[in-house]
């Protein structure tokens, strides 16, 4: 008897822990249970003929909001060409309602709420002939009359008995490292499901930091921590970030999802120990309205906030991303305005602007008549509309949102996107009025390569009449040269003479005293590497400064500013003037 166990992930670079604990747990099946990852991207019938090739007498699949809908569309076919495969899903999106989706005459069997032991109690049945799926907890499944039955819940597991399940990290080299630290929440979030559950559990710290050990030895690059709120516990947070301070292997990155309330001034203290890029945090605002913040049970105040953030900022080894959270119950389009202003004063690393998911079990689910919130039948239950916002602003916060990505999150574009925060006084109306640019020129429907975002800024200036288009340019040219390597400057950024430059540099790169006191690593080159290793420009504007006011006065002379590629991380020193 064959067991297959079927994720399909949202992306090529995620994977499912979920799975990985199922088949850990059950060890002693091991050799009958195969694991196959793919994703929601990929062909169907690439997948069709994937699982097909395994031949499974069970179909274990693990069902979240992304991928419910394809599993839907998979199913009949699955028990067309595998007629006598018992098909199980698992998973949160299954955990609630489980009745209604044994509708779909082709499942079998629905395993709500976790896993290990309800599938180790499962394979005991179907392989020793051990008990009756009516002694099994957590299951809700159809008997041979046709009548639905619900089993009693699973109890939760003892974190104790979780096992570890990257003994091999063969396959995972290009992939997101997931860990586990602790089930449950303290927080009652009302659009999420681990409110659900009462208390937190927790695997014991020694096994954690074994784990940690096992993680920094294979210099794997990121683990991210699935736990919904890391620092639920004080001291067990402390204990676990001291162990990967002392213990860092200068490379690896650990990421937490951390509540700002629960950060204490021993934590800040601790932290600031920590190498620059060790540890990432990702902290959850959703929304700065006070009201929003009251309906939907989360109601720290922004400006505490702020502190938190501003601390951690202030270390200035830790990156930070911030959530924001659109289609919350009385927040309207100015509300979310405002949100988005005060998340982006703090110019978090990373800010991840999300839309509110209705999903099964969860509070605001419960009260959507009441609030007005209108969303997608079908997964992933996305917000369409409310009573305080209309479809066709939510839709304008989608663009904005994609902007964000491309421009804000992607770090390629700070020093122009600086500068036109202060020409539009606050960047939602920044990513507003590119948003709907950026539509009318029907950019939204085509891919793009880096340079056309470049491009597409200058072309935006030049419609506006807020922005002076030639410190733009320079804003862009500097962004660009500190990104990439490059011996020809594009046509569209230019504001200087190039070719008087390019002699100058030349008879530079040919000194070698010059080289010695500016580029000292670079004496043993010949003229030609570092002509290859460094590019020099110059510019009219000051464009390295801090930005505090969009009238930025020209210098009294050009600035020769050199780019030095040699190292990982690229370099500027500005020349003197001579």
């Amino acid at each position: 008897m064959k067991v297959l166990l079927l994720a399909l992930n949202a992306k090529f670079i995620h994977t499912s822990l979920a799975l990985r604990y199922i088949k850990t747990y059950c060890a002693e099946y091991d050799e009958h249970i195969q694991i196959l990852e793919t994703s929601i991207n990929n062909n169907e019938n690439e997948i069709i003929k994937a699982i097909y090739k395994e031949k499974p007498d069970i179909l274990g699949i693990s069902c979240y909001i992304w991928n419910m809908s394809y599993i839907k569309m998979l199913i009949p076919t699955l028990k067309k060409i595998l007629p006598n495969v018992t098909i199980i899903l698992g998973g949160p999106e299954v955990s609630y309602e489980g009745e209604s989706l044994l509708n779909i005459p082709e499942v079998d069997i629905i395993m709500e709420g976790e896993g290990e032991e309800t599938w180790k109690a499962y394979l005991d049945y179907r392989y020793l002939n051990q008990g009756h799926l009516s002694d099994i907890d957590g299951l809700v499944y159809r008997e041979a009359n046709g009548e639905i039955r619900r089993n009693a819940p699973r109890k939760p597991l003892d974190l104790n008995h979780l096992p570890f399940v990257y003994d091999s990290l063969e396959g995972l080299a290009h992939k997101i490292i997931y860990y586990e630290a602790s089930r449950g929440c303290p927080f009652n979030c009302q659009y999420c499901l681990s409110s659900i559950e009462k208390g937190v559990r927790f695997v014991p710290i020694e096994k954690v930091k074994k784990h940690m050990a096992y993680f920094l030895e294979k210099r794997v690059k990121q683990v991210k921590f699935v736990d919904r709120t890391f620092n639920a516990r004080k001291q067990y947070a402390m204990d676990i970030w001291a162990y990967l301070i002392e213990h860092d292997n200068g490379y690896t990155n650990f990421h937490f999802e951390i509540a700002a309330e629960l950060i204490h001034e021993e934590m800040y203290e601790l932290l600031a120990k920590a190498r620059p890029g060790l540890i990432q945090f990702e902290i959850g605002v959703q929304s700065t309205n006070p009201n929003v913040l009251k309906i939907i049970k989360r109601p720290m105040p922004f400006e505490d906030i702020k502190k938190v953030v501003e601390r951690i900022g202030a270390l200035n080894n830790i990156h930070q991303h911030l959530d924001l959270i659109a289609g919350l119950p009385q927040e309207d389009y100015a509300s979310f305005r405002k949100s988005f202003n005060d998340v982006m004063s703090l110019r978090p690393e990373q800010f991840q602007l999300g839309f509110l998911k209705l999903l099964k079990g969860s509070g605001l689910r419960e009260k959507a008549e009441e609030y007005g919130l209108i969303y997608k039948a079908e997964p992933p239950y996305e917000i369409l509309y409310t009573s305080d916002i209309t479809y066709d602003e939510i839709l304008r916060l989608h663009s904005i949102d994609d902007l964000v990505d491309r421009y804000y999150n992607s770090e390629r574009f700070s020093h122009a996107l600086e500068y036109f925060f202060e020409c539009f006084k606050y960047p939602f109306d920044f990513f507003e009025a590119l948003s709907i640019f950026w539509e009318e020129k029907g950019y939204d429907l085509i891919e793009h390569n880096k340079m056309a975002y470049y491009h597409h800024l200058i072309e935006f200036a030049i419609t506006s009449p807020y922005v002076n288009e030639e410190i733009l340019k320079e804003m862009i040219r500097f962004d660009y040269l500190l990104q990439e390597s490059i011996k020809e400057m594009p046509l569209q950024f230019e504001t200087i003479n190039r070719e008087e430059l390019k002699e100058n540099y030349n008879a530079l790169l040919k000194d070698d005293e010059w080289v010695e006191q500016y580029l000292p690593h670079l004496r043993e080159m010949a003229p030609r590497q570092r002509y290859r290793t460094t590019y020099l420009d110059a510019f009219h504007y000051p464009v390295w400064e801090p930005i505090t006011t969009s009238t930025i006065s020209p210098l009294p002379e050009v600035q020769k500013v050199l780019f030095d590629y040699s190292s990982k991380e690229s370099k500027w020193l500005l020349l003197n003037q001579e």
